[in-house]
Order: structure tokens, then C-alpha cells, then sequence
């Protein structure tokens, strides 16, 4: 049940060092592939990091919350094409990545993702301009998220849900808090 995947799947940051296997990773991102996105127009594409080197160079993208890459299996760094979806590239972006979270849980692996949007690098530069000489990409691409896949080395306690009666309103009869 969906449901019971979505309760199990916790953002992990700790990994050991088993190596995620390459049929894990497969259906991982044949996963993705099914995310939809808008106009159908599939913006979106994804890089595999598995280097160590490279995975330790890339927990540094951001000041902050991008160091539990280093002890990742793999990485995959969801880029768009903003010439295929200018307007959308971002939501079709989040939805690939939830599928790949939901993916990497179903197979009991760990995962989370380190948003790139409005971060810096320690240089000073953009989190998108350090990815860009990173990845070598063209200015037409936009990294959206990294996320960092692995077993995981942490248990984290359940998750508890938003408040329903907080979060979900009646059109016409409630008011948004």
C-alpha cells in the first residue's frame, strides 16, 4: 500500500558502506522515469555519481546540509532543461525526485535530497554555478536537487503527519489558517 510506503520512508544522512546494487539503482531511476511531468514534455534528466573522489567534491556544493554525500553510495543530481520547460522545470523536477525517494525506500535503501535553489557555495558563488562547472553543463540546464542514496547507517523514529484539521479545509466552509 502507498500509504505504507510513504510512513516509511524517512530522510537517512548516514550510510554504511554496502554498495547499492546496480539493479537497485536501475529500478531506482526507471522509477523516475514514469514521474510525469507537464505537458508531458520530460525536461528532466539524471547524472550518477559514484566516484568517491567526486562524491566528496560534490558534499560541498552548498555551505550547509550537503555533507552526508560524501558517505553515500551514489549520488543522482536531477537536472532540467529549461528550453524544453521554462515554466514547469522545477515541479517536474520535485515530482522525479519524490519518485526517487519513494523508490530508494521501497528498496530499503536511504535517502534524501539537498536542494540547490538559492544556495552558495563557501566560495560565494551559486550552488547552480559550482554544479554547472561540476557537471560541465550547458547553461540551458538547471540542477534541481542532489540526492544521495545509500543503506542505511541511522533509524529514524516514525514519522509523524501534519495535523489534518490544520492542513485541509473545506472549500467555502473553512478558512486557510
Amino acid at each position: 500500500m502507498l500509504l505504507e510506503l510513504v510512513e516509511k520512508r524517512r530522510s537517512i544522512r548516514k550510510f554504511t558502506e554496502e554498495k547499492v546494487s546496480d539493479e537497485d539503482l536501475k529500478e531506482i531511476l526507471t522509477i523516475a522515469l514514469h514521474a510525469p511531468t507537464a505537458k508531458n514534455r520530460n525536461p528532466v534528466r539524471y547524472i550518477v555519481i559514484r566516484d568517491k573522489k567526486r562524491l566528496e567534491e560534490l558534499s560541498n556544493f552548498k555551505k550547509n546540509s550537503a555533507k552526508f554525500i560524501a558517505s553515500a553510495d551514489l549520488a543522482l543530481a536531477v537536472v532540467t532543461d529549461t528550453d524544453i520547460a521554462p515554466n514547469t522545470n522545477h515541479q517536474d523536477a520535485s515530482i522525479a525526485a519524490t519518485f526517487i525517494l519513494l523508490a530508494a525506500a521501497d528498496l530499503d535503501l536511504g535517502a534524501t535530497w539537498a536542494n540547490v535553489v538559492d544556495a552558495r557555495h563557501e566560495s560565494g558563488i551559486s550552488a547552480q554555478e559550482f554544479l554547472h562547472k561540476f557537471f560541465d553543463l550547458e547553461d540551458k540546464f538547471d540542477v534541481e536537487c542532489i540526492i544521495g542514496i545509500g543503506h542505511p547507517a541511522e533509524e529514524k523514529s516514525e514519522k509523524v503527519p501534519f495535523e489534518y484539521s490544520e492542513n485541509v479545509f473545506e472549500d467555502l466552509n473553512d478558512k486557510v489558517k
